[in-house]
């Protein structure tokens, strides 16, 4: 298509995904459709910049500020593509932003706009009302408040006088809904209710006006909105959540991101095989990327599109250990959770546990040793036989190394502290007293409550540098104060299940769960995320309960996890159980009825699906049709009644 440059009369034929190759042209054509035209007569600038436009719109940002990058190359005059690279240095609703770099950003955008008169680059209108909105959000000498709200403000108005324009209402909605979850927690909870709903109803009227041609990042925004909100047992608005992140999934196949979004609706209903297979398809659009982009003979790029690719694998391992899928090969689970936990090992390995990839490791580990409820042992760490007695979690968060709630403080003490406790309930839950006994055992119990003790005093330690991050770092020590109480509680409520005459065991653990349970509701009570959801306080408490014989108390605490987290599967065989001990057949066989058809495909072994399988009363098969038989031939030796 060169020949635009020398046969002007070509020019309006052209198609800006002809300028671009390899997987540019893969990307561009499989991120949605394209509404924004931008001023330039370089057709490959305008491809660069759709194509930039097209992954903001789906949160790849990196990627997307190198093809705004080349835009301006291209065409230095391009005053727009600024405007894009300045937007990737936002991501509102991840609540991260780099100010400096945008603000420089803007400035090459204001030189571009006065190079653009009379070279065919001069900004549209259009372009410069999105240009006037950005330069709100970056204003100099304005709080963050100010910024956010005044260029949400402003997008709206973009939205509502260009009318037909999808890009500005999708970005008049999102700048909505990161207002919500602003650092600056500026909103009170009725103004964010009533925000994320003015946002909704621009979502919904602009996807009704672009239905034939859906827009992804319409469809994106208004999937985050429906994230973000509780869900209510509403079934159409349950369906209309599912509907929108499934035609995202189907707009924008190649974005790892927008095909797992999926699974955050079907995960906060239950759906177990379809967290599986969302994330699988998300794992499989990485790969993609990665396998296209690098050369062939290069060793498989575990740090391409990593945040993308091994997130969903830690939500595909979430979803197989609900759906009973530990050991099973059965493609309708994914492989099963010890396959995945096998991949994150490998990865986590070649990274060397740098990063987040321990935090990946030790998050998953615990997954699986808590979810599988010690059925397959001891659980190997790094590796298939890193589970000796004496094992422990390597150190994630170095108690020397952070000074400040600036550093990367969140993520690290929880991955570490939930991989020590499921260390601890891998040597004390089910175990006889002899087992718990063991010296070897004991060491490793005590190495981990001191580790846990020494993580919590080093994070309420720290100093905030402001209101954020005090907020932050307040619910992480109130997180890990839950676990550190849970791990403690575990300890003796096991030692007591197995001696029931320990007065003293038996007499300590109930405070410390009644504890853990009173911070656990203060925080993040309605999230449902993976991430956050590994040992769930109403679940633990309900396991300890039900191993020292306290049925009713335990179905009260199952139950309540089934309330926060729909078909949690040990929640629903801790209810069953109760509900059996009880005598309240009815009502257990019910729940161990969802447990069986969620675990179908899951591990035929594992014992709480051999148990769910033998307590579901199966009906009789019905008669075989045109065989009539006498009630003499039915009851020998009996009376027939005449009629």
């Amino acid at each position: 298509m060169t020949s635009v440059y020398t046969r002007p009369k070509d020019y309006a034929g052209a198609q800006p995904v002809n300028y671009l190759s390899g997987e540019d042209a893969t990307l561009y054509k499989g991120l949605g459709n394209i509404y924004f035209n931008a001023t330039t007569r370089k057709m490959n600038a305008m491809a660069n910049f759709q194509l930039g436009l097209q992954l903001l719109h789906v949160f790849w940002y990196d990627l997307a500020r190198a093809k705004f990058i080349t835009a301006q190359q291209q065409d230095p005059r391009l005053a727009i593509a600024f405007w894009g690279e300045a937007l990737t240095y936002k991501q509102p609703l991840w609540q991260t932003e780099d100010l400096a770099a945008a603000q420089a950003a803007l400035v090459k955008m204001d030189k571009a706009m006065a190079m653009a008169p009379g070279t065919g680059s001069e900004p549209s209108d259009r372009e410069k009302q999105y240009m006037a909105a950005v330069r709100k959000l970056f204003a100099a000498n304005s709080t963050l408040q100010q910024r956010e709200t005044q260029y949400a403000d402003a997008m709206v108005g973009v939205c509502n006088q260009l009318g037909d324009d999808p890009d500005a209402c999708a970005l008049a909605a999102l700048g909505l809904l990161g207002t919500t979850v602003s650092t600056g927690a500026y909103l009170s909870q009725d103004e964010i209710a009533s925000i994320r709903d003015d946002a909704n109803d621009i979502l919904a009227s602009a996807l009704r006006d672009w239905e034939a041609k859906p827009h992804a990042g319409l469809l994106h925004y208004s999937t985050a909105y429906y994230d973000m909100v509780p869900m209510p047992k509403d079934p159409e608005w349950q369906s209309a959540a599912v509907r929108v992140s499934a035609q995202l999934a189907r707009v924008a196949p190649v974005s790892s991101h927008a095909v797992h979004l999926q699974s955050h609706i079907q995960l906060r209903l239950g759906n177990w095989s379809a967290v599986i297979s969302a994330n699988t398809a998300a794992m499989d659009a990485s790969a993609a990327y990665c396998t296209a982009v690098a050369a062939p003979s290069k060793v498989p790029n575990n740090t391409c599109d990593a945040d993308n690719r091994w997130h969903a694998l830690e939500w595909k391992l979430y979803g197989q250990t609900q759906a009973c899928a530990f050991t099973s090969t059965a493609a309708a689970v994914g492989g099963g959770s010890m396959a995945s936990f096998k991949t994150m090992q490998s990865v986590a390995a070649s990274q060397k546990l740098m990063g987040p990839y321990g935090q990946w490791l030790l998050r998953t580990y615990a997954h699986v040793q808590l979810q599988s409820l010690n059925a397959y042992g001891a659980i190997g760490l790094r590796n298939a036989t890193d589970n000796a007695t004496a094992m422990l979690p390597p150190q994630l968060y170095d108690t020397g190394a952070i000074v400040s709630s600036t550093d990367d403080h969140f993520w690290p003490p929880h991955a570490e502290a939930h991989a020590l406790l499921a260390r601890v309930f891998s040597l004390t839950y089910g175990r006889t007293a002899a087992q718990q006994a063991d010296p070897a055992a004991q060491s490793t119990v005590s190495a981990c409550l001191v580790r846990l003790d020494a993580i919590l005093a080093k994070q309420a330690g720290l100093n905030a540098s402001d209101a954020f991050a005090a907020s932050l770092n307040a619910e992480m020590v109130t997180l890990l104060t839950t676990v550190q109480l849970q791990a403690r509680a575990l300890v003796n409520a096991s030692a007591c299940a197995a001696t029931p005459t320990d007065a003293a065991s038996c007499g300590a653990w109930r405070p410390l769960m009644d504890q853990a349970l009173a911070l656990y509701a203060t925080v993040n009570g309605s999230s449902t995320l993976p991430t956050l959801r590994i040992a769930p306080t109403p679940e633990f408490y309900g396991w300890l309960l039900a191993a020292t014989g306290d049925q009713a108390g335990a179905l009260q605490q199952f139950s309540d996890c089934l309330d926060q987290l729909p078909r949690r599967m040990s929640c629903l065989l801790g209810a069953a159980r109760a509900r059996k001990a009880q005598g309240d057949t009815a009502s257990a066989q019910a729940l161990y009825a969802q447990l069986q058809s969620q675990c179908a495909a899951g591990d035929a072994a594992f014992p709480p699906n051999v148990e769910a399988r033998a307590a579901v009363v199966r009906s009789p098969p019905p008669a075989k049709r045109g065989v009539r038989r006498t009630l003499r031939e039915v009851l020998p030796g009996s009376a027939v009644v005449a009629a």
